[in-house]
């Protein structure tokens, strides 16, 4: 499937049927310093090497999100923030439904509607929930174990969404 009108850090596949795919990307933001240490929970020193190291993976990619979304949370807004500098500054906003415990609905409903590729950078169990309902229709469903810096990739389609890939930080080279 050939790569149509790409322009700057959005590129959005065409594929020969028509209708673009949006490419979505959800990770858990890079490890935190404890509330015990610092109770604004800003990235750890293991967390700033973990979101660089996915930065990198992310440049790899051969697409690039249009916009990437985080929680307010500190970590949430550094990692975010990390990744667009290194892929170039691409546009970064806040979001106030992507706390750990708020529900879903808000961001399915945006992410129907979105029409550029998007990064969400967010927290457990909100964004496995938000995987979850996207790939198998149920919030309740254990789909994937997603963890610090791991980026889940989701296509949409034609309003029905699949699963590209995940990728575990671990394994991330």
């Amino acid at each position: 499937m050939p790569l149509i009108g790409m322009t700057g850090y959005n590129r959005v596949k065409k594929r020969e049927e028509g209708g673009a795919t949006v490419k979505i990307i959800l990770v858990q933001h890079g490890d935190a310093v404890a509330s015990e240490k610092d109770p604004q929970r800003p990235l750890s020193d293991k967390g700033r090497s973990q979101v660089k190291r996915l930065s990198e993976f992310l440049r790899k990619l051969p697409f690039y999100p249009g916009l990437v979304l985080h929680s307010g949370k500190t970590r949430a807004r550094e990692t975010a923030e990390a990744i667009s500098f290194a892929l170039g500054g691409v546009r970064v906003e806040e979001r106030s439904f992507l706390n750990p415990d708020d529900p879903i609905r808000p961001m399915e409903d945006e992410l129907k509607a979105l029409g550029v590729n998007v990064l969400i950078v967010g927290h457990l169990p909100h964004l496995g929930k938000l995987a979850a309902s996207l790939l198998a229709g149920d919030e309740k469903r254990d789909i994937v174990e997603i963890t610090n810096a791991s980026p889940l990739l989701i296509d949409r389609e034609k309003g029905k969404f699949r699963l590209d890939g995940y990728f575990r930080f671990e394994y991330m080279r």
